[in-house]
């Protein structure tokens, strides 16, 4: 049906019903009016969403294409961090208990004669970096300079990192008794008294 059929058609109806028909027009007009509204409305606003999204959705996406990198990092990381520290899964004692047990481990393969070993207190720890504890080791020992030497490069070569803090050494001698004349000097054999601090570091809890 055309506008112009439809005009002519409300005009020929009584006055009831074209007030009626004009009605339900108005009404269907406003009903429309108010939907396309809403509509716009909502397209507008999921617009705007969506331009406030895309950056973050960039950084997502981001995070995402570099999350192996970021798990290659973190793997790396924990490697070095064990190599440097001891971790915090146990107490302060029973990690100092470890590394008093692996010097004299130390000691004793390489021939020195450990006669005390100690976890000193540390109470000042400005020193150490933030994160960390220091622990120092004292051990009292004796014996050759080649065992030393052994000793120390075992003490260098642990994982994680360990420090030499103090080394004191005095020569011992074992003095027997006076030869006799036209007889070659006593033996005198080149132990040493060491006296050795050595620290580490421990990722505090």
């Amino acid at each position: 049906m055309s506008w112009t059929a439809l005009r002519h058609w409300v005009a020929h109806l009584p006055r009831e019903a074209r007030l009626v028909v004009l009605g339900l027009a108005t009404l269907l007009a406003l009903i429309t009016l108010f939907m396309v509204g809403n509509l716009y409305a909502s397209a507008t606003q999921s617009w705007s969403e969506i331009s406030r999204s895309e950056p973050r959705i960039a950084r997502l996406k981001g995070y995402q294409a570099s999350r192996p990198a970021m798990r290659q990092a973190m793997s790396e990381a924990s490697d070095i961090l064990k190599q440097m520290s001891f971790d915090s899964g146990d107490d302060e004692s029973q990690t100092g208990a470890r590394l008093q047990q692996a010097l004299r481990g130390f000691a004793e393969t390489a021939g020195l004669t450990v006669r005390g070993s100690q976890l000193m207190s540390v109470p000042d720890q400005s020193e150490s970096p933030e994160g960390f504890l220091i622990l120092t080791v004292e051990l009292r020992m004796r014996g050759m300079p080649s065992a030393l030497d052994e000793f120390l490069g075992d003490v260098y070569g642990h994982s994680p990192l360990l420090k030499v803090a103090e080394l004191n050494m005095v020569k011992e001698r074992d003095r027997r008794t006076s030869p006799r004349r036209n007889q070659p000097p006593p033996t005198v054999q080149q132990n040493l008294d060491i006296n050795i601090q050595v620290s580490a570091l421990m990722v505090s809890a």
